[in-house]
């Protein structure tokens, strides 16, 4: 038999889509003070929001004669016709957040001087108020009618961690809006509200990260960005929104990792706060029923709009520092001007000690004029120390070359008509590789041109080489070509070339170990100071440590 279904049983329907847990009653009624105007919000939240979820703002609030109609499922303001729902730029529009919250709760609303008690959807109580401005929402007993929804709760501190998780998110996209939330009676965010995102990401993330912070301001595109230097274990500091809204994309999230693809480690994140602007009629919003994903209608522009945007701010990273030294005894703190000691001319740099071979670094340009890095010497035959107008510098001297070799291989790969030094072997060699290795040669001879390898077929399953890249030492030649080949033919075809460079430039950069001549050292450096992203080498480790002036003065106690 079929049947209509009660309002009680069509509302907590309704409410099972919308109001999954206690952080959904929370994004929903911050989203409601958003959308109303508000310039404070004050979320307090107890026994992990199943006891009690406050939400009080200053916003326009709801019109006496329309607070009981505010309750009735799909009445908004937001929307009236068909059309609008292609133009929609507010935050909630379907008018199913107050309905569903009030079905699952017992809820009470205060705004403009009225006052109205729900319970189970059903109006309890009705009168006057005094009258304050904004609105005033309490939401008691989450889900105490509905107890087959409680086991599906997790434990009260991942509970409490996800409506913490929603507030921050708002506070980070929405830094006009000045945000107050208590857990248990206890502070645990207050935004300053004065529009400075910076000031927002160090109320919600910290003052340390919101120092490592780059400012994303592309076409389109706003936010921040970590530098290289600083990197999560997951994603859960990326935060990504569309016209403001927090969605789940994994487009975008695809394109913000991969701007940090060889310059963190494989399974490291950056921390990112972006949003995205986009015309609504581009956008469609009505996909999930919680509104957390969204769909575009020119997805691969987006996608660009992004990556080019946080690539233009990742050009202004800063290296990889040692940590100041702790506090000691008490000592006069060194100025400006005396923290940075004028650095000896040396500009000619060491003498190249008899019999060194200037080319050791294979394939490397002399560079016209010495950079800004001045080498010191080697420790450990791995590490070059140097000194430049900002410290005493540490590169390890494997990944610079890493990253100075990774940069040109890519180069050659994304542009086939660059001039290549390739050198022949004194004896072809013959590589035993896979089918899909043999086909990856033949799919990709140009992109092997182009790096300096000269291959050709020698039966099956076998290969022969008879040219290598001049950067490529000759015994290193047949490891680096399997590798090669294996990273041209796995993956998603956006990263094979990056994969395919670092993989390479691994091979051929040198080794930890390897004794560096004072001529070699100085021509890494000066290669280094002028690759790009020469932060890190293409698989994310740091090329250099910087202890600077100031931090080397404090550690030795010196006051001049």
């Amino acid at each position: 038999m079929i049947r209509v279904l009660p309002p009680q049983v069509a509302d907590a329907i309704a409410a099972g889509e919308v109001v999954e847990r206690p952080a959904s009653v929370v994004k929903e009624l911050v989203e409601n003070a958003i959308d109303a105007g508000a310039r404070r919000i004050a979320v307090e939240v107890r026994g992990a929001g199943r006891t009690l979820i406050r939400v009080v703002d200053d916003g326009s609030g709801i019109p006496p004669g329309e607070l009981r109609l505010a309750f009735q499922r799909h009445a908004t303001s937001k929307v009236a016709t068909l059309e609008d729902l292609a133009a929609i730029e507010t935050l909630g529009f379907r008018g199913e957040a107050l309905a569903s919250v009030a079905a699952v709760s017992d809820l009470e609303c205060r705004s403009q001087g009225a006052r109205i008690r729900l319970r189970g959807g059903e109006v309890r109580e009705e009168g006057a108020a005094v009258a304050v401005p904004g609105t005033a929402v309490e939401v008691r007993d989450l889900f105490a009618n509905t107890p087959a929804r409680l086991k599906f709760l997790k434990s009260e501190a991942t509970e409490t961690a996800a409506c913490v998780k929603t507030v921050q998110a708002y506070a980070l996209l929405y830094p006009e809006i000045r945000f107050e939330f208590t857990v248990d009676g206890r502070t645990v965010l207050r935004s300053a509200g004065d529009g400075d995102a910076r000031r927002a990401a160090g109320a919600v993330l910290g003052a340390a990260v919101a120092d490592e912070l780059l400012e994303v301001d592309g076409e389109g595109v706003r936010g921040l960005v970590s530098q290289p230097r600083l990197s999560r274990r997951n994603r859960d500091a990326i935060l990504l929104a569309v016209n403001r809204r927090p969605v789940v994309s994994r487009a975008l999230g695809y394109a913000v990792e991969e701007c940090y693809l060889g310059t963190l480690e494989r399974g490291r994140y950056p921390v990112a706060v972006l949003d995205v602007r986009v015309p609504p009629h581009d956008l469609d919003v009505n996909v999930h029923p919680a509104k957390r994903e969204v769909r575009f209608h020119a997805e691969r522009t987006v996608f660009a709009a992004v990556q080019r945007a946080v690539r233009t701010a990742l050009t202004g990273s800063r290296p990889y520092r040692l940590p100041p030294p702790e506090s000691g005894p008490r000592w006069r703190a060194p100025t400006v001007h005396d923290a940075r000691p004028r650095l000896p001319d040396r500009a000619a740099g060491p003498a190249p000690s008899p019999g060194s071979d200037p080319d050791r670094l294979p394939g490397a340009v002399p560079p016209a004029s010495p950079g800004p890095l001045r080498p010191l010497g080697q420790v450990l035959d791995g590490y070059l120390v140097a000194e430049s107008e900002e410290g005493v510098v540490l590169v390890d001297q494997h990944a610079a070359h890493e990253r100075v070799l990774f940069n040109r291989f890519l180069a050659r790969l994304e542009d086939r008509s660059l001039a290549v030094a390739s050198q022949p072997l004194l004896l072809a060699e013959v590589l035993e590789v896979t089918p899909e290795q043999v086909a990856a040669a033949l799919d990709h001879a140009d992109r092997l041109r182009a790096l300096g390898f000269e291959v050709e077929e020698f039966g099956p399953g076998a290969l022969r080489v008879v040219a290598a890249p001049a950067e490529t030492p000759p015994q290193r030649v047949l490891e680096a070509l399997q590798e090669l080949l294996a990273a041209l033919s796995e993956g998603a075809p956006d990263g094979r070339l990056r994969r395919a460079a670092a993989s390479l430039a691994c091979h051929s950069a040198v080794r930890f170990g390897d004794r560096l001549e004072a001529a070699e050292q100085r021509r890494l450096l000066a290669e280094l100071e002028a690759a790009e992203q020469s932060i890190t080498c293409p698989h994310g480790r740091p090329t250099r440590l910087v202890l600077s002036w100031r931090d080397l003065s404090r550690h030795f106690r010196r006051s001049s």
